[in-house]
C-alpha cells in the first residue's frame, strides 16, 4: 500500500469514528462535530481553488462552484448593504473566504468572525496573518448564540449558510438584534423547509441541525419580527442553487483529480446520493433557499 493510500485509509477510519461521535454528541456540540468528520481537503474537494462551504448562486452561469460560491457571498453582502467603514460580524464563517472578498470589495473597518469549529478558526487565522490582514479580519472561536459583544457593536450581522445549525436560530436572532446598532442590518443566506409537514426534510437536516430550526419562510419572517426586527424581506433563490449544484457535483464524480482529493467514504456517499438521480434531488425538492434581510429599528 502506498503512502497516499495509507493516508486515505486513515482518513476513512477517522471519518467513521467521528460520525459515531457525532451521533452521540450533545445537541450543543453537534455542529462542531459535523464539520470535523472529514479533513478540510475533503470538505472543499468540489471546489477548484477556494475553500468556500456553500451551495453557490448559479443564476448568471458561473463556470465553477468557486465562482458560484463567491456570487452567493456577494449577493448576501449586497443584501446586507455593506458600506465602507462598516463593522461586520460574520456568524459561522467556514474557512473565511467570503470575509477576505468582502474586505477587498467593500472596505469595512473590520470583520469579526465567530465559528465553533477549531479547525475552521485556525485556518482562517493563518490566512489572515499570512496576508497581513489580521488587524481587520478577526476570526474567533465562539458561538453565535453565546455572544458577549456590547450593544451596538456592529453595523451588519451576516450568516452565510450557517444559521440553520445554530442552537437555536431564534437565539441568534435575539443576540444579533442586541449587538447591532439602531438601523443596523441582519442578513442571512439560509436553508428552510418549503413545507414543515414534509417528512422527507429530515434527511438533509441531519443531526447537526436542531429540530427547533425546522420551520418555513413565513415562520422565519415572523420569528425575526418577534426578535424585534423590522422591514423583514425574504427572497427565495432555490431555483438558482440546488439543481445547478447537483449538476456540478455529478460532473466531478468522474473527475480523477477529485477522486484523488477525497476519502473513499466521502466519494462513496456522494456517488450514492447522486448516481441514481433521485436521492439528493428528492431531499432538495422539499427545501427552500432564502436570502433574508431585517433591520433593527432606529
Amino acid at each position: 500500500m502506498t503512502t497516499p493510500q495509507r493516508i486515505s485509509l486513515w482518513h476513512d477510519v477517522l471519518a467513521v469514528s467521528r460520525s459515531i461521535r457525532l451521533s452521540m454528541a450533545s445537541p450543543e456540540t453537534r455542529a462542531k462535530r459535523a464539520y470535523e468528520i472529514f479533513p478540510p481537503s475533503t470538505w472543499t474537494a468540489l471546489n477548484e481553488h477556494s475553500s468556500y462551504l456553500n451551495f453557490g448562486y448559479w443564476r448568471d452561469g458561473p463556470d465553477t462552484l468557486d465562482d458560484a460560491c463567491e456570487a452567493l457571498a456577494e449577493k448576501l453582502g449586497d443584501a446586507a448593504g455593506f458600506r465602507e467603514g462598516d463593522r461586520i460580524l460574520d456568524a459561522g464563517f467556514g474557512y473565511g473566504d467570503q470575509d477576505f472578498m468582502w474586505l477587498e470589495r467593500h472596505n469595512p473597518a473590520k470583520i469579526v468572525g465567530l465559528n465553533v469549529t477549531p479547525t475552521h478558526v485556525r485556518i482562517a487565522q493563518e490566512k489572515a496573518r499570512a496576508r497581513g490582514l489580521d488587524d481587520r479580519l478577526i476570526f474567533q472561536e465562539g458561538s453565535a448564540t453565546a455572544m458577549t459583544f456590547e450593544p451596538g457593536s456592529f453595523d451588519r450581522v451576516v450568516a452565510l449558510e450557517s444559521a440553520l445549525h445554530f442552537r437555536t436560530r431564534d437565539e441568534f436572532f435575539r443576540q444579533a438584534h442586541h449587538i447591532l446598532r439602531p438601523g443596523g442590518v441582519l442578513a442571512t443566506a439560509d436553508v428552510v423547509p418549503l413545507n414543515v409537514d414534509n417528512g422527507g426534510r429530515r434527511e438533509l437536516f441531519s443531526t447537526s441541525v436542531p429540530e427547533e430550526n425546522l420551520y418555513d419562510g413565513n415562520e422565519y419572517v415572523a420569528r425575526l419580527r418577534a426578535a424585534g426586527f423590522a422591514h423583514v424581506q425574504l427572497t427565495s433563490i432555490r431555483d438558482h442553487v440546488y439543481e445547478p449544484w447537483c449538476k456540478w457535483a455529478e460532473r466531478k464524480l468522474d473527475d480523477q483529480a477529485f477522486q484523488q482529493k477525497v476519502t473513499w467514504v466521502y466519494r462513496r456517499w456522494l456517488h450514492r446520493e447522486l448516481a441514481d438521480d433521485t436521492r439528493m434531488r428528492q431531499k432538495f425538492a422539499g427545501l427552500d433557499y432564502v436570502i433574508v434581510v431585517a433591520e433593527k429599528s432606529m
